[in-house]
């Protein structure tokens, strides 16, 4: 059996990592020209790019199940949650005393874990806003509930 190419991307960059969006339209990559693409499944065009280091390549991304957020990681050691369609970073983790490898993202959503070249693994908990999805929020406010990030949940109704 042989499979058939259907597509070829290139950039002026060595590719180190590359997740598919999970509604399969889009590609996210990134390598050592320190800059994250997305990239249309359709035409294989490169539609938006961000800056997604200062200072070192990138090793590793990864995407959540409903597409909303992904991570990124490489040779600058930090950890970085960004939102997808807004294209910035919301949180970093900070720790590794090496370049970060690898990424994972627990099944359920709730741990991120990070491989560093130091030899450490780090399982870092997801923040809750990022946990709940942009539908858990609509629902949210169609049933005229106010979000509370203090306490975690929704403020009873008055």
């Amino acid at each position: 059996m042989t499979a058939n190419r259907i597509m070829a991307l290139f950039e002026s960059t060595m590719f180190k990592a590359v997740v598919y969006h999970p509604d399969e339209s889009q590609l996210l990559t990134a390598g050592s020209d320190r800059k994250i693409t997305y990239w249309d499944c359709y035409d294989g065009q490169a539609i938006r790019m961000l800056d997604g280091s200062d200072t070192g390549e990138l090793n590793a991304l990864a995407i959540f199940a409903q597409g909303e957020h992904f991570i990124s990681a490489g040779n600058d050691k930090i950890v970085k949650l960004w939102d997808y369609d807004e294209g910035i970073c919301y949180y970093k983790g900070i720790g590794h005393s090496g370049e970060v490898t690898k990424i994972a993202i627990s099944p359920n959503q709730k741990y991120i874990v990070t491989a560093g070249t130091e030899g450490a693994i780090f399982i870092w908990d997801t923040p809750a806003s990022v946990q709940r999805t942009k539908a858990d929020d609509d629902m949210m406010e169609a049933n005229g509930a106010v979000d509370t990030m203090a306490t975690g949940g929704p403020a009873p109704r008055q």
